[in-house]
Order: structure tokens, then C-alpha cells, then sequence
């Protein structure tokens, strides 16, 4: 499928009738041919996929199936988000076995999708389902296994158009995670096209910190609409994380016993910038760092979410974009895990 610009964005289907089961099976197999997953591989997101739509279909309310490619090219994989409002899995550990089915399912059982899936999560609640099942090229299998990947992303532009005006970007080395946001102002082609003038520019000067990155778009963007920024660097050699962030991108630092906002000044990146600050805020080891755009609403809990805070970044991503998106812009989410500081070396770009 053609990249409209921003993002990278989430493919979004709508699946709350059998007939739309085959319409999400097609779009998953034509993002996989596009990044190279071969028959086999393509084979098992088909039953996958396929299972987690009819589930939607038959069981859930309101359900959405998000798919995005993930990783690089030779080490790729897709993956799929089966999001719901509800009625929840009254019984998850039952949901897990072989066989288990309550509406004429291939019953195949979440278990069995567990094991055909390079990675899989789930959470569920009576207001809701997400679960995550990623299949992974067997070069994008090796590369995780040694180098696992601890970011979770939802980001889809504003209905009626192609171009998403945010785009994020992760990039990780054996010491360092660096985490992006860009939503180019307004929407449509032109926020995208300043969008990704920001990430071109973290791109190709990766090495300088979040506060010079910003500054070093601030010049970049100036032919552009401009832009809200934030980045956030975090190192396996240290405590803390250092943020910097212009205009109304949000961020936070989530552990089990609460939650730390982090400071952006106010302005655009490539207009009206009056200042830029770096802060330093301390990040516990497992702690989740997340950073959406204003298409989220700011007031979400992750503590209303029981056991949410040791979910996937990818499961988080999604129960907070279905439960706090405003509708009126692009929107973005991303979560990233702080890694464990006896982690070994891991190094992958997305």
C-alpha cells in the first residue's frame, strides 16, 4: 500500500460484520507481500488474522483490526491490534485453550494464535479487548530474539484523509533509545510534509540530544506549516531520561505507582520557538514512557486499567487510542519500555 505521507500510520478496518472478515484478511496479506514476509509467512497472518477479525465480528462491540509493518527492510514483520469496546473475555484463561469457541469460530482459540504468532498479548476488561499478535519475517524473528523490541505505536490521520499529519519515529542502538513525535500543523499533505521534515532531520543527525535535534529541525522546518515536537532519549546506562518538547505534544513516565508529566514549552518548531529546554526526569527500569499528540485527550489513567502498566507497549498503545482519541485531528500514541539496565546490547532502527 502507498505511504500518504506522516506516520508511519496504522491501517484501520472496521470489522463489525463477517462480511468485512475477508476484506481485513486481504489488506493484512497486501501489507505483507509489500514488505516481503514470504508464502509461509503471509500464510499464517492470513489464519491469524482471520480468526482475530470473525472474533470481532461475531463477539465484539464497535471492533477495529489495526495493522502497520514493523521493523526494517530484512528484518520485517506486521503487525495486527484486534481492538474492541467490550464485552470483555469473561473467561481469558478458558479463551486460551485449543478448541475454545462460543459462536462457530474456526476455533482455533487465542492459544493456538499465541502460537502461531512471533509475539502476542492480550488485555480485557467489560469495556474492552485489545490483543496483539505480530508475525515476523524469520530474519525480523532472529533480530528479536536477540534484540527485542520494546516500543508500541497507534497512529492514523484524521477521517477523510490519506496523509496523517503526525509522525513518530524510534530508533534504538545497543545504549540508547531515542523516541519521536512530530505533528506538522493542522493536517493533510502539508502537516505531513512538515512531519517528515522533522523526522528526516532526527534521522540523519541521531547522535545529538533531544534539545539540539529540535533546534536543528527548527531551521528545517521553516519552508514548512511547522510543527508540536517532542523527543525523549533514554540510555541503558543510565537512571533518567532527558525530554524536550515544543508545543502540545504530551509525554509521561508510568510505573506502578504513578504517573510524571513531563514539561514542553509552548510554540511551533520552524515558526514561533521561543525557548527549548532539556529536562532530566528519572525512569525506573520496566517503567512505560508514553508520548501522544493532541489527538488524544490528556486526562487518561493508566491505574484505571488494572495490570495495563506490565501489558505490551503495543496493548497500551491501543487501549489508549480507542479510549481517549478526540476524532477532530490525526492522532497519535507511542509507549516505549524502559530496558532493563542488566539487558544485553540490543540494536534495531524502526
Amino acid at each position: 500500500m502507498e505511504q500518504a505521507g506522516g506516520g508511519p500510520a496504522s491501517v484501520m478496518m472496521s470489522v463489525t460484520d463477517l462480511s468485512q472478515v475477508g476484506e481485513a484478511r486481504r489488506a493484512a496479506g497486501t501489507l505483507a507481500a509489500d514488505a516481503g514476509l514470504d508464502e509461509s509467512e503471509r500464510g499464517t497472518l492470513a489464519v491469524i488474522v482471520t480468526e482475530l477479525a470473525t472474533n470481532l465480528a461475531r463477539h465484539a462491540n464497535q471492533g477495529v483490526l489495526a495493522l502497520r509493518v514493523i521493523g526494517g527492510p530484512g528484518a520485517c514483520g506486521i503487525e495486527a491490534l484486534a481492538i474492541d469496546k467490550g464485552p470483555g473475555i469473561s473467561d481469558l484463561s478458558r479463551a486460551m485453550e485449543d478448541g475454545y469457541s462460543t459462536g462457530g469460530t474456526a476455533g482455533k482459540g487465542l492459544g493456538a494464535i499465541q502460537r502461531m504468532a512471533s509475539e502476542f498479548d492480550v488485555t480485557s476488561a467489560a469495556t474492552g479487548t485489545v490483543i496483539l499478535a505480530r508475525v515476523w519475517s524469520a530474519a525480523g524473528n532472529r533480530e528479536r530474539k536477540t534484540r527485542p523490541r520494546m516500543e508500541g505505536a497507534v497512529c492514523t490521520p484524521i477521517a477523510g484523509e490519506r496523509a496523517c499529519g503526525d509522525g513518530w519515529l524510534v530508533m534504538q542502538t545497543p545504549t540508547r533509545t531515542l523516541a519521536v513525535i512530530a505533528d506538522g500543523l493542522g493536517h493533510g499533505p502539508e502537516a505531513a510534509r512538515a512531519a517528515d521534515a522533522a523526522l528526516r532531520m532526527v534521522r540523519t543527525h541521531a547522535q545529538a540530544g533531544p534539545a539540539e535535534l529540535i533546534q536543528l529541525c527548527h531551521g528545517a522546518l521553516r519552508p514548512t506549516r511547522g510543527a508540536a515536537m517532542a523527543i525523549m532519549e533514554m540510555r541503558t546506562d543510565a537512571e533518567d531520561i532527558r525530554f524536550a518538547g515544543v508545543g502540545n505534544i504530551a509525554g509521561s513516565i508510568v510505573t506502578h505507582t504513578g504517573t510524571k508529566s513531563m514539561a514542553s514549552h509552548n510554540g511551533t518548531v520552524g515558526h514561533s520557538m521561543y525557548k527549548v529546554q532539556e529536562f532530566s526526569y528519572p525512569c525506573p527500569a520496566e517503567a512505560l514512557v508514553i508520548m501522544h499528540s493532541d489527538g488524544l485527550m490528556t486526562r487518561w489513567r493508566l491505574d484505571a486499567y488494572p495490570g495495563l502498566v506490565v501489558r505490551h507497549p503495543a496493548v497500551v498503545a491501543g487501549v489508549l487510542h480507542r479510549d481517549f482519541i478526540r476524532g477532530r485531528d490525526d492522532a497519535t500514541v507511542l509507549v516505549t519500555r524502559a530496558v532493563p539496565r542488566a539487558d544485553p546490547a540490543r540494536e534495531f532502527v524502526t
